[in-house]
């Protein structure tokens, strides 16, 4: 994934206009766009791993927006940007907690589109080398992505991380995670879910590579890459 502009990107709406219309867009600016009108499609394409970013709608015929996000999610660190018109916070809520990057509503225009991939591929742009390993300073609060840099961690950050980090690997469930870190998980684990993404963002923007924490959609979490514990003796300082 190259930084700044993505040099290609898959669109999933079921509006042919639109689609047509972005992809040519996306082509002047360089990046090679190709468009599907359903998860379908493009789950039978068998392209997913080719994409450095996804632009998906929420409602589409067949699988929808938030559990094709959790699909593609669970392949690729690739931005995901989401584009529909279907407003509300459970909506917003659903498709950060799938791991999309940031949701815009529709109608839109296209510059505004091409500044929300700019800010995301800032982001995410740095992918980490696979299997490279984490250092958990849990006496600390601190997280240590491979490069050195540094998140700092509030008690409740650092009592999630701790939880899934006793799971080794495997996924933790909303009821677990929640009880671990002390968090009333209401009805909906809205909650859970808000300081998960709270804590994902920071690690992102703190460490600048993706936060090696993944959705597990209709479970709850997992990490994504190895996490040792330990005392931090050089990691940069955000």
């Amino acid at each position: 994934m190259s930084a700044g502009f993505p040099t290609s990107a898959c669109i999933i709406d079921d509006d042919v206009d639109f689609v047509n219309f972005l992809s040519e867009y996306l082509q002047s600016r360089g990046c090679q766009a190709r468009g599907f009108n359903s998860a379908e499609d493009l789950m039978a394409s068998g392209e997913i791993d080719r994409f450095e970013f996804f632009i998906v709608d929420l409602m589409l015929p067949g699988i929808d927006g938030v559990d094709l996000i959790s699909l593609i999610r669970a392949r690729t660190n690739a931005g995901i940007l989401v584009i529909s018109g279907r407003m509300g916070p459970d909506a917003f809520n659903s498709v950060l907690a799938a791991g999309a990057d940031m949701f815009i509503n529709k109608p839109i225009r296209f510059d505004q589109v091409y500044h929300s991939m700019v800010s995301i591929m800032r982001r995410v742009g740095d992918i980490r080398p696979e299997n490279a390993s984490w250092l958990f300073d849990e006496a600390g609060e601190m997280l240590i992505a491979p490069g050195g840099d540094c998140a700092r961690l509030s008690p409740l950050e650092t009592a999630m991380l701790a939880a899934l980090r006793a799971r080794q690997g495997e996924p933790l469930t909303r009821v677990e995670l929640a009880e671990a870190a002390g968090i009333s998980p209401g009805a909906d684990y809205r909650n859970l879910d808000a300081a998960m993404f709270r804590l994902r963002r920071k690690i992102e923007r703190d460490t600048r590579q993706p936060s090696p924490i993944r959705t597990v959609h209709g479970v709850g979490y997992q990490l994504s890459a190895p996490l040792e514990t330990g005392a931090a003796t050089g990691g940069k300082r955000p």
